[in-house]
């Protein structure tokens, strides 16, 4: 049996790295990559704490989790394929006209 400590230290692990990919990347994709694997850090850690105090509660969280996850994942990569069908670019900087509220049409 792997000890708890060691499970969390993995999950941690893996947030910390997601979250420094979804900080130090501009694209779209790599965006959706390190949300995934934070979700994927999340989730170790729940199944590894519902398996440390032997309950069910981590597995069916990490199960909710994954419902999630896929449900966002295809709403962001649909978003993503209209964004670059519309303005011919996924880096996050390339969209800004997206957040300002105008296109390329408008002067």
């Amino acid at each position: 049996m792997i000890p708890l400590t060691h499970s969390l230290f993995v999950g941690a692990l893996l947030f910390t790295l997601g979250a420094a990919v979804v900080l130090l990347r501009r694209e779209l994709l790599f965006l959706l990559m390190g949300l995934e694997i934070m979700f994927n850090g999340a989730a170790l850690s729940a199944v590894a704490a519902g398996q440390h105090w032997q309950g069910a509660e981590g597995q069916v969280l990490a199960i909710f989790l994954m419902a999630i996850t896929t449900a966002e994942l295809v709403v962001a990569l649909i978003l993503v394929w209209l964004a670059y069908q519309r303005f011919q670019a996924i880096c996050v900087d390339d969209l800004v006209a997206l957040r300002d509220g105008r296109s390329e049409d408008s002067p």
